[in-house]
C-alpha cells in the first residue's frame, strides 16, 4: 500500500514537473516572440520601402502611401511560383523576383511568419493578376497603373513637358517635323530637335520624369512603333523624355497572334493595317479570362503601343521572349 502511494506521488510530481516545464516554455516563447516583434517593428520603422515575407503572402510597403499583397501561388515564370522561392529560403532571390515586376524597386525585407503587423498606409491593394492555363501571373500593365494612380502619379505629373527628339533615320528635317506634330496634340509641350550620333534601326526611348498619361499621348502621336528602352545615360538632358527615331525598315522583331477564333484573325489584320511587320497567326487554344499581350521588359513600349492600337489593356511581362510579342486571344 505504501509502495503504491509512493508511486502515485512520483507520478503526480512528474506530471507537475512536465506541466511546469510546459508553462516555462510557453512564457519563454512569448518573451522571444515579443522581443522579435519589437525588434522587427523598430527595423520597419527605419525603412521607407520594404517587403514582409509572411506565411501565405509577400506584402510590399511604400512609405505610408501604398501596400501591395502578392500571394505565394503567383508565378515568377512558367515553372516557378513565389512559394517555391520562399520555401528555398533564398529570400534575396524572392526580393529580386518581386522587383522584376514592380515599377519602384525595394532593397529591404523581413521574414515574419509567426506574428502580425499593423500597416499604417493610405492604400492597400492586391497585386493585379490574371489566369492563363490555370496558373496565376502578375498583370504588369495593372501594376503600372496601380503605382501611377496611388503612389507616384502626383509626383510625376508635369505641366511643362519637354521632349528631346533625335533623328536617327537619316531623313532631313524629320525630328523637327515630328516635334511640330506633337505640339498639335499636346499644347503644353516644347521640344528640341537634333540629329543623333548615328543612324539606328530600332527607335529608342529614354524616360526621365513624365506621367503615364502624357507618355502614352506622345507614343501614340509619333509614327514609330518599335521603341526599345535606352538604358545608358550618355545623353545629358533635363527633358521629360528623349525620343530617338530609328529607320525601322529591317526590324528583327516578331508579333505572334495566338488564338482559334475570328477575333484572332481580326487582330492580325488590324496590326498589318497599322503598319506592323512580321506578324503571324498561330492556331493555338489558350485558357484565358481575357485577351493579353505578352512582352519582354525591354520591349515594354512596343507592347504598350500595340496595347493602345488593339484596345487590349492587359499586359503580361514574359522575359523568356526575345524580340517577340505574343498577343493571346480567347
Amino acid at each position: 500500500m505504501k509502495r503504491e502511494s509512493r508511486i502515485k506521488r512520483k507520478k503526480n510530481a512528474s506530471a507537475f514537473g512536465s506541466l511546469l516545464l510546459g508553462l516555462i516554455a510557453i512564457v519563454l516563447l512569448g518573451i522571444f516572440l515579443a522581443y522579435n516583434l519589437n525588434k522587427t517593428n523598430k527595423n520597419l520603422e527605419n525603412w521607407s520601402r520594404y517587403a514582409i515575407i509572411g506565411k501565405n503572402n509577400v506584402i510590399v510597403v511604400y512609405e505610408d502611401k501604398l501596400a501591395i499583397k502578392i500571394p505565394f501561388d503567383v508565378q515568377v515564370d512558367k515553372d516557378t511560383t513565389i512559394k517555391d522561392l520562399v520555401n528555398s529560403k533564398n529570400y534575396e532571390l524572392v526580393l529580386n523576383s518581386i522587383n522584376s515586376f514592380l515599377p519602384e524597386k525595394i532593397s529591404n525585407y523581413k521574414v515574419m511568419k509567426y506574428s502580425d503587423i499593423s500597416l499604417n498606409v493610405k492604400n492597400a491593394r492586391n497585386i493585379p493578376e490574371m489566369v492563363i492555363d490555370d496558373k496565376k501571373y502578375i498583370l504588369t500593365s495593372g501594376t503600372q497603373s496601380l503605382f501611377s494612380d496611388l503612389y507616384g502619379g502626383e509626383l510625376k505629373n508635369s505641366q511643362n513637358l519637354v521632349v528631346d527628339i533625335l533623328n536617327a533615320n537619316g531623313i532631313g528635317g524629320y525630328a523637327r517635323k515630328t516635334g511640330e506634330n506633337l505640339k498639335e496634340n499636346l499644347s503644353d509641350l516644347t521640344y528640341t530637335a537634333a540629329n543623333y550620333e548615328k543612324n539606328e534601326e530600332y527607335s529608342l526611348i529614354k524616360i526621365n520624369e513624365i506621367d503615364k498619361e502624357n507618355l502614352e499621348k506622345i507614343l501614340m502621336s509619333v509614327n514609330e512603333k518599335y521603341f526599345k528602352i535606352k538604358e545608358d545615360n550618355n545623353i545629358p538632358t533635363l527633358a521629360s523624355v528623349v525620343l530617338i527615331l530609328g529607320k525601322e525598315n529591317n526590324i528583327d522583331f516578331k508579333i505572334v497572334v495566338k488564338g482559334t477564333t475570328a477575333q484572332a484573325k481580326n487582330v492580325q489584320k488590324e496590326l498589318e493595317a497599322s503598319g506592323y511587320k512580321n506578324i503571324s497567326l498561330k492556331n493555338e487554344k489558350k485558357d484565358l479570362s481575357k485577351p493579353v499581350i505578352e512582352y519582354n521588359k525591354d520591349d515594354y513600349y512596343i507592347a504598350l503601343k500595340i496595347s493602345k492600337e488593339l484596345k487590349i489593356p492587359n499586359m503580361l511581362e514574359n522575359n523568356d521572349l526575345r524580340n517577340k510579342i505574343n498577343v493571346l486571344i480567347n
